[in-house]
């Protein structure tokens, strides 16, 4: 009963402190760390099982390993061999070497030394997986580096659990003791990759033809943990197993049933692994050494952040990309605590200062979701500062000397796809241009193809300003991303130019804002896709293609106004990190026996409003027959069903009107 008694106490208290957190917007890995914290044996010592959630924690990672194979198949993989390998092995040369050399110049034994420069130098898959997988970039630039470089981490973790026990007996041999380990892993892999190739395709098939849920959940399962206990049992990682075994079923036609079916278990047992985090911190530590938690901590996010930033440079990122990596990957890692704890037991290194690292570690941690959250921000304000100023300049004389050649021309903001796109059209027209861009990469394969695309922060007007704003024709807003977008048009109008700004938008989410700042016209992806559906959808049932035509035009000319409200489904109305408070939605009211609008007309409603009370009604039904357009004087009875638009707090508002007063 005492495990079941630590789950309920982790249960009560994650989900009381991760509410907490989520008013003021912070990840809930920092609730688990919390709780873990206060609840553990250096905390309130509340925890009685201690081993039994740490075996919870463990199969957590493994069912996180395990998602993330689902989505890289082994012909995946084969593709990212390249970065897998140098880039993966580099940052793990590099970090330890780098950690080692600094803390013997601290003056720390050279053996103590190694091993914490291995339980720094290897990132958390955990941390950095799931914040990337709920930002959805995990798939991105900076996410496959990111995937790739902690991959390689969790196999360089095997010759670091042989080494450091080595150390503690000068006569070992390292270099056989090592080989074999790896000849035993590959020989494992080697294994799995032969059986899950010839049994797990057949084995779901016969499952699904069962037709059973609670079947085809249990052949995950029984697929999943025999992975992980044959890794661990050939004395590699379970959550290498875990890994294996979904790349392995990446590769049938399951991938996405196993997904969805896996994933409330992930998250489960993901919230016991980080509790179990949480409970390695001693708070004492922190009052007694705190200096030298918080200078480590500094200096593990500073190291290693510099040094992946660099290599992932190096490797053909963009600047800003390279970043966002080092930053994602700039935190210690779950496995050092086990090579802390390996290295204590075997008296390599002291008490304090092993519970001085596991501290920073825990910090760097409980840092890493905010990091990794603010990492475009943080890119976004450093990438500038690092680029180098000669090569603006000498952009600059470029653009202007390009500049001075045409006139009436376009100026397309950001050459991605959609910018190239409408490149490809004004060439067609015979209309020039210049673009601006900040991608290097994209800039300079740009050049090699003769294109009049330059390196230039849009929201710049000296740079805006050379690309020749006064005599241009059109500016275009091509990358998708509202602030950038946002201070272009309002660098261009407070500078008092006054030509047309067509803006790419995402979707309507900013619509308004964008059109207030001085944007033309703003075209939403999600607004123009829906458009384009609805004139095939017409076309296909059989209707005029004038009308249709007229219909798309209307919706265009009111600025899309009539697709800005919807109604909104549990998962837009939960997502928190999505949430707008001036954001439009539809809502249905129906009018019962006793409400206040019965007997009553729509302007008597409407003139009995408050002022700042705005009701928007777009449809009225009665009978079964629906209108767009109510009378005012139509007499509300009970039964009528009346569709309000607005933001949340005006249909709340509009609400409590029409059926309390």
């Amino acid at each position: 009963m005492t495990l079941f008694h630590d789950i309920l106490l982790v249960l009560g208290i994650a989900v009381a402190i991760i509410c907490l957190l989520r008013l003021v917007k912070l990840p809930p890995i920092l609730g688990y760390l919390m709780a873990g914290c206060l609840c553990g044996p250096a905390g309130l010592g509340l925890f009685h099982s201690v081993e039994g959630l740490s075996f919870a924690a463990e199969i957590g990672v493994v069912f996180l390993l395990f998602t993330i194979g689902l989505e890289l198949s082994f012909p995946k993989l084969i593709a990212m061999r390249r970065s897998l390998m140098t880039l993966g092995g580099l940052q793990v040369v590099l970090c330890t070497l780098s950690i080692l050399g600094v803390a013997m110049l601290a003056g720390v034994d050279s053996k103590a030394a190694f091993a914490i420069a291995g339980a720094i130098a290897l990132s958390s898959t955990a941390v950095v997986t799931k914040q990337l997988l709920e930002q959805g970039e995990l798939y991105q630039e900076h996410g496959k580096a990111a995937l790739s470089i902690l991959l390689f981490q969790d196999l360089a973790a095997i010759p670091f659990l042989i080494i450091v026990p080595s150390l503690a007996s000068e006569s070992a041999n390292i270099g056989t003791t090592l080989s074999f380990a790896m000849l035993k892993g590959s020989l494992v892999v080697i294994v799995l990759m032969f059986l899950g190739h010839r049994i797990l395709r057949p084995l779901f098939h016969q499952v699904a033809l069962a037709r059973s849920t609670e079947l085809f959940m249990l052949a995950i399962l029984l697929v999943v943990l025999s992975a992980a206990w044959l890794t661990e049992t050939f004395g590699l990682s379970m959550a290498l197993g875990g890994f294996l075994a979904g790349a392995l079923l990446a590769e049938t036609e399951y991938q996405h049933q196993i997904e969805s079916d896996i994933e409330p278990f992930r998250d489960i047992f993901l919230g016991f692994f980080f509790v179990t985090v949480g409970m390695k911190l001693n708070p004492a530590i922190l009052l007694s050494q705190g200096h030298w938690v918080l200078l480590l901590v500094l200096g593990i996010l500073l190291i290693k952040g510099i040094i992946i930033a660099l290599l992932a440079r190096v490797s053909g990122l963009s600047l800003k990309f390279s970043i966002k990596t080092g930053l994602v990957l700039a935190q210690g890692g779950e496995f050092g605590f086990a090579l802390l704890a390996l290295a204590s037991a075997y008296h390599i290194i002291d008490t304090e200062l092993n519970q001085i690292v596991i501290a920073a570690i825990i910090i760097s941690l409980a840092l890493a979701p905010i990091l990794i959250r603010k990492s475009k921000a943080i890119a976004g304000f450093l990438a500038p500062l690092l680029s180098k100023e000669s090569a603006l300049v000498e952009d600059i004389t470029a653009i202007e000397k390009i500049s001075d050649e045409i006139n009436q021309h376009a100026i397309i903001c950001g050459f991605g796809r959609v910018g190239q796109h409408l490149a490809r059209f004004l060439e067609a027209e015979g209309i020039n241009y210049i673009g601006l861009d900040l991608d290097p990469k994209r800039i300079r394969e740009a050049t090699a193809a003769d294109e009049p695309v330059f390196y230039g922060d849009s929201t710049q007007l000296h740079l805006l300003e050379a690309a020749g704003l006064s005599k241009a024709r059109i500016l275009l807003v091509a990358f998708n991303d509202h602030e950038l977008a946002l201070k272009t048009i309002k660098t261009i109008r407070r500078a008092k130019y006054d030509l047309p700004i067509l803006v790419r938008a995402q979707d309507d989410k900013y619509l308004e804002e964008l059109q207030l700042a001085g944007a033309t016209e703003v075209v939403p992806e999600t607004l123009e896709a829906s458009l384009m559906l609805a004139s095939h959808m017409l076309l296909l049932l059989g209707q005029d293609p004038q009308r249709v035509n007229l219909l798309i035009n209307d919706v265009i000319s009111s600025r899309y106004s009539i697709l800005k409200a919807y109604f909104k489904g549990e998962d837009e109305v939960d997502r928190m990190e999505s949430f707008d408070e001036n954001a439009e939605s539809l809502h249905t009211v129906t009018i019962t026996d006793n409400a206040f609008a019965v007997g009553k007309s729509i302007a008597e409603i409407l003139s009995g409003c408050a002022d700042d009370l705005v009701i928007k009604i777009t449809a009225f039904k009665r009978d079964g027959i629906k209108s767009h357009s109510p009378s005012l004087e139509v007499i509300l009875k009970p039964g009528d069903i009346i569709i309000l638009q607005g933001t949340n707090e005006q249909l709340y508002l509009a609400e409590e009107k029409l059926l309390k007063g």
